[in-house]
């Protein structure tokens, strides 16, 4: 495929239409057929291949697997998968696999982990919208703007276990304005993450910006 796009934003039924230069993260059921940017369906480890072949008969990209535990998991979509461009006559292991994550994740050198389950394996992505609702959490930053500590430590999880398995990280950010986000994007470069998720079109044009190759 391509190269990967530094911003991603979940696409809305009823929003306007993302930035071209974003990547799409599309839950099942949205209509984005006409959308011109990399598409990835979000789907959960129980997928079935009748989805996976409707996903590629109506030019999704690739697929985004959430709610995800163990590199088992990115295996079987991956199995499926082949199995799905064979039927779609797609060429063998063209469709990537992006890993959407809480950040609890599987040690990176553990059999559970990551490492050599499948070349499809893009990127990992830390959305820690998903860690709130795992841990039932009500806050996520401390009065100073800081993680607290589970979501400092699932963040720093997210992008270890992406180094270890040799793949870019996304990060997710938390709510606020533009000076504040800009300086979060910073941050976030400098700490090795690839790009990050995006909530509306001004913040995939930051991403772009800052995430981009340095001057």
């Amino acid at each position: 495929m391509k190269s990967l796009p530094h911003a991603l934003l979940y696409a809305t039924q009823d929003g306007p239409a993302p930035p071209a230069d974003c990547g799409v993260l599309v839950r099942e059921g949205a209509t984005c057929d006409s959308l011109p940017n990399a598409r990835f369906l979000v789907v959960e480890p129980n997928i079935r291949v009748e989805t996976l072949r409707s996903a590629l008969a109506n030019g999704m990209t690739g697929i985004a697997l959430s709610g995800w535990r163990t590199g088992s998991d990115l295996q079987r979509l991956a199995a499926l998968l082949y199995v799905a461009e064979a039927e779609e006559g797609h060429p063998d292991g063209t469709t990537p696999i992006l890993a959407i994550s809480d950040g609890i994740l599987p040690a990176p050198i553990s059999r559970e982990g990551l490492t050599g389950k499948s070349t499809r394996l893009a990127a990992l992505i830390w959305d820690h919208r998903l860690l709130r609702q795992t841990l039932g959490a009500t806050r996520a930053h401390t009065e100073s703007g800081a993680w607290t500590a589970p979501f400092a430590t699932a963040r720093a999880a997210t992008l270890l276990t992406a180094a270890a398995a040799g793949l870019p990280a996304y990060d997710s950010f938390a709510d606020g304005t533009a000076a504040a986000f800009a300086t979060a994007c910073h941050r976030s470069r400098d700490d090795g993450f690839f790009g990050g998720l995006a909530e509306d079109a001004a913040q995939v044009a930051t991403i772009g910006a800052l995430y981009g190759p340095r001057g």
